[in-house]
């Protein structure tokens, strides 16, 4: 649960919001101690925020957070606050995030009310929607005892955001100024990552949960899959590397502290790996990715395109993954995978949640094809 003396303001804040705290979510390292008994310590709060339904409250946030004694953190363009701690050195800052799809055209803030933003969030939605009420009990400032419940997003949400930020990170999508810091952050979340995973006592259920929240967003699924095969699969991927480098922050550079780093990374790596869907399933993403793309891969989704014609199969429904063709089979092969030749083939491989949402990332990668008249014209059953 959230430490003192921040749990304190956190339970002030949630009483002068009332009933608007539905609309406020946990995330980040505040929601990891929802989960783990020892997470790792943090002062700041963030919320990501339901804005449509806040739109429609009477309350203003921005008058409580003044009523409550916040401001805005200078340069954070009003969506960090922090107020001082009585009686210690300490602040209590707040950060407010909200789903990016209502972000400012070419600006990464989403507008709140006047004088408070939240900084746009890529997965916002499903951290919204993937989040469980718990209850909350201390003191207020005034000593009075107080229990408010309060939203965090469930940890196979939280592994989404974290891989996200892991990947922002390590590519230091920010420039050379913040490549020290980005690595730093890159070790965090990558050691967030694994102590949540290695928290699940029934791994399956979890890796079942964290592949259906992308049902609505299958685009953001295959992207946090690639990023999950990415950066886990080999003990040397970028994402073990750098949990190497955490593990090893605090560790004298003497041999016996080498071999407890190894051993953790390999440990790290053995309860990452059943979070990876099999190859079978990248193969169909990248089998549906190249047969959809008219500029590269013209004549493979003729193929396509005339294998869905022939057999009256619109590319909009199910048995159209089906008909993928072979010659888009063929990627790279390692010690022990399956040589695959066919969508039929990987298709009997894939549990349910990662059938559909191959089918689902097929449409995604179909619209580009639908927008072509002269597709339409050629193969007008396959692209009704």
């Amino acid at each position: 649960m959230i430490p003192e003396p921040q749990r304190t303001y956190v339970l002030e804040l949630l009483k002068a919001l009332g009933p608007a705290t539905d609309d406020f979510v946990v995330v980040g390292a505040q929601a990891m101690k929802f989960v783990l008994q020892q997470a790792r310590a943090t002062k700041d709060v963030d919320f990501i925020l339901d804005v449509v339904k806040l739109r429609g409250e009477k309350l203003s946030v921005g008058a409580r957070l003044k009523e409550l004694g916040y401001a805005a953190v200078e340069g954070s363009r009003n969506f960090q606050f922090e107020k001082p701690i009585p009686g210690s050195k300490e602040t209590m800052r707040i950060e407010f995030m909200a789903p990016e799809e209502f972000k400012r055209d070419k600006d990464f803030r989403v507008d709140v009310e006047n004088g408070v933003h939240a900084r746009a969030c890529t997965g916002g939605s499903i951290a919204l929607g993937e989040s469980a009420v718990h209850q909350l009990s201390g003191k207020l400032p005034d000593g009075a005892a107080f229990t408010a419940p309060v939203r965090v997003t469930k940890p196979h949400a939280l592994v989404m955001l974290k891989l996200l930020a892991l990947d922002d990170r390590y590519r230091n999508i920010r420039g050379r100024e913040e490549a020290r810091h980005d690595r730093e952050e890159a070790r965090i979340h990558a050691a967030d990552i694994v102590a949540i995973v290695s928290a699940q006592r029934e791994p399956a259920q979890f890796k079942k949960d964290f592949e259906l929240q992308f049902q609505g967003d299958p685009g953001l699924g295959v992207r946090v899959l690639k990023i999950v095969r990415g950066y886990f699969r080999e003990s040397t991927s970028p994402g073990l590397l750098v949990y190497g480098e955490f593990i090893a922050a605090d560790k004298p550079l003497d041999r016996s502290a080498q071999r407890e780093v190894t051993q953790e990374v390999e440990r790290a790596q053995k309860i990452m790996l059943p979070l990876l869907p099999p190859k079978e399933f990248y193969d169909l993403l990248a089998a549906a990715e190249d047969s959809c793309d008219i500029e590269r891969n013209a004549a493979l989704v003729g193929e396509f395109l005339s294998n869905l014609e022939q057999t009256r199969t619109a590319i909009k429904e199910d048995p159209a993954v089906e008909r993928l063709p072979g010659m888009a089979f063929g990627s790279a092969y390692g010690r022990g995978d399956r040589f695959v030749t066919s969508a039929s083939q990987a298709l009997r491989e894939l549990p349910i949640t990662e059938l559909q949402l191959v089918r689902a990332y097929l449409q995604v990668c179909a619209e580009k094809l639908r927008g072509r008249p002269e597709l339409v014209d050629r193969f007008p059953h396959a692209l009704t």
